[in-house]
């Protein structure tokens, strides 16, 4: 029997199937993931990192004794520059790096030429929370460098709670929203100040007390820091002066019915409270009366000071809760009613109220509407149909007539007073630190025992 003939071949009228590139299995192009050996000149620095570039030597000869431990992590540069074409100018390589560049720097001191490095295009528009996370996490970051990297996030679209929260974790545990604001105001404060917070002549703490003064204050509050004033009293010193006119007026005599008060004419005061007793040497010693009103005027300045100090913080410590509050957040619904309920339960200063409210939020940025003054600005926010604004807007009056209230009572405070700053103490990281408002709060005593 003859072979079977072979069978004619058909042309498929069917087009072959197409693979879509992800699902390659095996490709000759580089891929998010793959680590690559690249040349050290390849690469160049990350525009967005602000560490400073401390302790390569000593890296260095850390690698060159127990070897590259961990990779560092690149992305190619017209992906980066197509992300963030604010930065081309900066972008002097093929490749960006990620994170990882005192790595590549102690390899070039260490005359290496290659360095394994990850690719992460798939990472490129996370490289500014990736940068900053990195270096919270491997070395601790100068508070102005945390500054500079929190401002960048904000700059980029993010509130201070969403930086707080993708944060995460860092070097020293989890921040909170108003840890990043207080950080971020570090760069408004003046360049002495911030040189000495830089070069660790003054603490972090005492650099945010300077924030609640002007430009020519801070430098004076600077300079009785470092001469050994706490934070706390030169910032009470600062205010005091301002108030020296207002208190010069006020210790002007007076003459009175009994001719008390002459002296302003060059005759002699024969008052009881201030006539001299002679002690019988040729001095003259102050009466009872005149020690006690002289004791008492002492204490009530020292009051008066504690207490400008006081609302100067409480006024700072308001803007930050009007800042890092989102009024649509329902999380935030049961602040924002806590305060309006306080405001309406307590006498109204409507019109004072809407003028620091007003200020605050055009300080801050968040008055959303252009208006010629506050009763203009509130009528518009009014007839809008932003309900966030809205409710910001109420919530920053309701916050400004608590304040004013409180700022302006010189008796013992009531409920209401004690209530608002502990509203501030709560969510917006406010410490008392003057001792009249401390005893007020009831957390020391007459006697300044805690």
């Amino acid at each position: 029997m003859a072979g079977a003939l072979p069978r004619p071949k058909r042309n498929s009228t069917q087009s072959k199937p197409t693979v879509a590139p992800e699902d390659v299995l095996y490709t000759d192009k580089d891929r998010s993931g793959d680590i690559l050996e690249l040349e050290l000149t390849s690469l160049c620095p990350n525009p967005f990192n602000k560490r400073e570039m401390k302790g390569v030597p000593e890296l260095a000869a850390t690698i060159k004794e127990v070897g590259l431990l961990q990779n560092i992590a690149h992305i190619r540069a017209e992906v980066w520059i197509q992300t963030y074409p604010e930065t081309a100018d900066k972008i002097t390589a093929p490749n960006v790096i990620l994170f990882g560049e005192h790595r590549w720097r102690a390899l070039q001191e260490l005359g290496w030429e290659k360095i394994p490095s990850v690719l992460r295009d798939d990472k490129v528009a996370d490289a500014r929370l990736i940068t900053l996370i990195e270096n919270l996490r491997r070395a601790q970051l100068s508070p102005l460098e945390e500054a500079e990297h929190y401002q960048a996030l904000r700059e980029a679209g993010l509130s201070y709670e969403q930086i707080a929260e993708k944060v995460g974790e860092t070097a020293d545990g989890a921040i909170s929203k108003g840890t990043v604001w207080k950080r971020v105001k570090l760069l408004e404060l003046s360049p002495e100040v911030q040189q000495a917070l830089r070069d660790g002549t003054l603490k972090v703490s005492a650099a945010e007390k300077a924030q609640q003064l002007d430009g020519e204050d801070q430098r004076a509050y600077l300079s009785l820091v470092r001469g050994g004033a706490r934070p706390a009293e030169a910032h009470a010193q600062i205010l005091a002066r301002q108030r020296q006119p207002e208190d010069a007026a006020d210790d002007a005599p007076v003459s009175n019915e009994n001719g008390s008060g002459g002296e302003a004419l060059g005759l002699p005061d024969t008052s009881p409270e201030t006539t001299a007793v002679s002690t019988g040497n040729g001095e003259a010693a102050a009466s009872p009366a005149s020690k006690r009103a002289k004791q008492a005027k002492k204490t009530a300045g020292k009051d008066d000071a504690d207490r400008r100090a006081a609302a100067a913080a409480r006024d700072t410590h308001c803007r930050l809760l009007l800042e890092t509050t989102d009024p649509s957040d329902p999380d935030s619904h049961e602040l924002i009613l806590s305060v309006l309920a306080a405001a309406v339960l307590a006498p109204q200063q409507q019109s004072a109220a809407q003028q620091r409210a007003y200020a605050w939020l055009r300080e801050i940025n968040r008055h959303g509407l252009e208006a010629a003054d506050a009763a203009a600005y509130f009528n518009a926010v009014q007839d809008s149909s932003d309900s966030a604004l809205q409710r910001l807007a109420a919530f920053a009056s309701a916050l400004a007539a608590a304040e004013l209230r409180t700022s302006a009572r010189r008796q013992s405070w009531s409920s209401r007073e004690i209530h608002h700053v502990r509203v501030l103490q709560e969510h917006a990281q406010y410490e008392p630190q003057t001792e009249w408002e401390q005893k007020e709060l009831g957390l020391v005593t007459a006697g300044g025992d805690r």
